[in-house]
């Protein structure tokens, strides 16, 4: 009997292995990724970087990250870049680069540090999306200006052809990144911190219900994924200051559906789980959520718990479409909501043991 599970351990072992070995390749072949040390000095590149880039691995291995940078940059969005990385850990923005032929390329690079197991900072890791078609977008629009009514008219529906084969390109590519969880962070500008703050909110408040430690944890590493859907969502959308309109809203709501469809057919428990906080963590526990208006206990206890991390979160930080709260406020919308949008037992259990939720808080404030 012992020497049968045995051998059932070691063929879940070595499908797991295979699962990430898959995993990582598409992850080189697919994402823009480089490591380096506290210097700036290149130690791992994917095969994505090399491609877009022209230079092989041994060619970059070992140098300074400037290998790439093009003239054109201006020095000081390299000194914004390391004041960011040292004042708040993190930094985004597109940089224009050069390749091994001296031709160049556009990125949108998104830029946060590597930590050892005792919490010492030992270097950096960027991800980094291909946007020269969109720049070239832009300066051929300016040119546009200059042409009369109807050839401006005829270059622009070109355009948006253009701008949305190269997006379903990217969200391709996107939803590779997302989906192996490596990337702690969604494109709607929100910081690496919010879904640190998520991730424990959720882990302390499973404990609280009642939660196995272990279950506990894997919704820690799972609740990052809770809007993994808006990948899918147009930038124009996602990132737009103030209120949706009607439209805007419909296609909002669809990033919950979207992100349980992305990770639905995973057989591994993780995921699994993943998609099932992706799905309902927007349901309400009233009925009046989304996007399948389920109420009370028929909404998963994982879903009704990132619920209330990921709002608590949402509404104490600094959005594209509103300023944080203030705590009282915060309190207080809590108290109104209770039995309405959320698990009155989930609240009662966040309000008994605030100020363990507030330390998380102040641990990753951004």
């Amino acid at each position: 009997m012992k020497h049968d599970e045995t051998c059932e351990k070691d063929l879940l072992l070595q499908k797991t292995k295979s699962e990430l070995e898959d995993l990582v390749r598409s992850f080189d072949k697919n994402v823009i990724f480089s490591k380096t040390d506290l210097r700036g000095v290149i130690t791992h590149v994917s095969e994505a970087f090399c491609e877009i880039s022209g230079y092989e691995h041994h060619e970059l291995l070992g140098k300074p990250h400037n290998i790439v940078r093009h003239p054109d940059m201006d020095k000081e969005v390299f000194k914004d870049l390391w004041d960011s990385l040292n004042d708040t850990g993190y930094w985004s923005g597109e940089v224009k680069n050069r390749r091994k032929d001296g031709s160049f390329y556009w990125v949108y690079s998104k830029i946060e540090p590597d930590f050892d197991l005792d919490g010492n900072k030992i270097g950096y890791h960027a991800v980094r999306e291909d946007i020269s078609a969109k720049k070239e977008l832009e300066e051929l629009s300016k040119e546009l200006e200059e042409w009369n009514e109807y050839l401006e008219k005829q270059m622009t529906d070109r355009i948006r052809e253009i701008i949305t084969l190269n997006k379903d390109i990217k969200e391709t590519q996107k939803e590779v990144v997302f989906t192996m969880g490596a990337i702690g962070e969604s494109r709607s500008k929100e910081t690496g911190n919010h879904v640190r703050r998520v991730a424990d909110y959720s882990k302390l408040l499973a404990l609280y219900y009642g939660l196995p430690e272990e279950e506990a944890e894997m919704l820690k590493q799972a609740s990052p994924m809770h809007d993994i859907g808006k990948v899918a969502i147009p930038d124009s959308v996602l990132n737009k200051p103030g209120r949706f309109d009607y439209h805007e809203r419909k296609i909002m709501d669809t990033h919950a559906q979207l992100g349980y469809d992305m990770l639905k057919h995973s057989d591994r428990d993780l995921l699994k789980m993943a998609a099932t906080v992706a799905y309902e963590h927007h349901e309400k526990w009233d009925g009046t959520g989304y996007p399948n208006n389920l109420k009370g206990e028929d909404i998963h206890i994982y879903g009704r718990i990132t619920a209330v991390a990921d709002v608590f979160d949402a509404l104490g930080s600094d959005r594209v479409y509103k300023k944080s709260w203030e705590l009282e406020r915060i309190y207080e919308f809590f108290k109104e909501q209770r039995g309405v949008h959320f698990d009155p037992a989930l609240i009662d259990l966040f309000f008994e043991n605030i100020d363990s939720f507030l330390e998380i808080r102040r641990k990753f404030r951004d």
